[in-house]
């Protein structure tokens, strides 16, 4: 397949948090194989990404089916993250284990009448310290006067911390190469890579012409709320809402529009938020400003597409996206399955044994001044 039979080169597109995790995660499986060319093609780079933008919040939310895929993905992610936050990587990484609360209804109705205090969501059997809220807990909650809940241990990633440690991690080997451009057809790439892999998220739209994505707009308000130490995610009169806190900042939100390509501020939408969430935690009512964020999640009708293409001119593509709300969430476990796939067409070499935990294999951190190298590089 290559144009030398010494050279697997292989070409990724978009820098956000699928791309980056399957870069890491391409170096793990190529590890003895010095004739890997891996080259990272993105228009942005952190902190432009739609994942800096997000809670990075741990559930699979945002998409239309939570099949068996997901929910596989999901688990691998979850337990990468939770291994990560009992290691040195917790404070660099911005990965936080987070108690989380999700409740159902508002002044004691429900909108959806399938929904009762008995019913676990399917991603219930990946988490740990997963319980259905019973009577007195919900009561803790009387203000909202919910229908049901549950609590479980969740992850919250801050990515505009943990993407800038993979880059580092990815810069410091040199069969790996960063560019940043705009990518308008993957023809531009056919005889420079033997395989390319595809994580453009929304730009897939115009990339490979797959109407079935489409945006879905996210707007959040980012706070000083230090009381804060817990998830919160509820229904009220207006919609949906949540609470997620990070490391010096909580995150407040937000919004779910499909097919809203607007990515500047929506004051209307600001104080929705702002009104929803101190529904859920009165003393936020004292909070009436903070950053304002806007970006647009790669939904996409038929969910995650993640498959081998040969395409009418020969290029051999590995499809990820679609994740809409779930990047972070299923990110790992996706990079898992595309890479599987690259090695069935560049298969790698005898794996190299490594007692280390599955997450120190996958990246490590470097040392802090190397960044500036790569910034350079970018």
């Amino acid at each position: 397949m290559s144009s030398s039979s010494n050279t697997y080169r292989i070409t990724i597109v978009g820098a956000g948090i699928i791309g980056l995790t399957t870069a890491c995660t391409l170096l793990k499986e190529y590890a003895t194989n010095e004739n890997l060319q891996l080259t990272i093609i993105s228009e942005k780079f952190t902190p432009e990404t739609t994942g800096d933008i997000s809670a990075g919040y741990w559930e699979p939310y945002g998409l239309k089916t939570i099949d068996e895929r997901i929910l596989r993905w999901a688990g691998y992610t979850y337990n990468i993250f939770l291994s990560e936050f009992f290691s040195i990587k917790a404070s660099c990484g911005g990965i936080m284990k987070v108690t989380s609360y999700r409740l159902y209804g508002f002044n004691g109705q429900n909108k959806d009448n399938n929904i009762n205090n008995t019913e676990k969501p399917k991603f219930s059997e990946l988490v740990r310290h997963f319980r259905l809220l019973d009577q007195h807990e919900l009561e803790t909650f009387d203000h909202l006067k919910p229908t049901s809940g549950f609590v479980m241990s969740s992850i919250v990633v801050e990515v505009s911390k943990y993407l800038p440690q993979l880059l580092r991690f990815l810069s410091q080997d040199n069969r790996v190469k960063f560019i940043k451009k705009k990518i308008h057809s993957l023809i531009e790439l056919k005889d420079k890579a033997d395989v390319i892999i595809n994580c453009t998220g929304l730009a897939s739209r115009y990339l490979v012409g797959d109407q079935t994505v489409r945006p879905a707009r996210g707007q959040v308000i980012r706070v000083y709320a230090p009381w804060i130490k817990s998830a919160y995610s509820f229904d009220t009169d207006e919609g949906f809402g949540y609470v997620v806190p990070q490391s010096d900042r909580v995150v407040l939100g937000g919004t779910f529009q499909l097919n809203d390509w607007n990515t500047k501020v929506d004051e209307n939408d600001t104080r929705k938020i702002l009104r929803m969430c101190a529904k859920a935690l009165p003393a936020l009512e004292q909070i009436h400003s903070g950053r304002v964020d806007v970006g647009l999640r790669p939904y996409r009708d038929d969910g995650v597409r993640l498959e081998h293409e040969k395409t009418i001119d020969g290029i051999n593509v590995v499809h990820c996206y679609g994740h809409s709300g779930a990047g972070v969430t299923v990110s790992w476990g996706c990079a898992k399955d595309v890479v599987d796939i690259v090695k069935t067409l560049l298969p790698p070499n005898s794996k190299r044994q490594d007692n280390l935990p599955e997450h120190e294999q996958l990246w490590r951190l470097v040392p802090n001044f190397k960044y500036i190298i790569l910034r350079a590089k970018i």
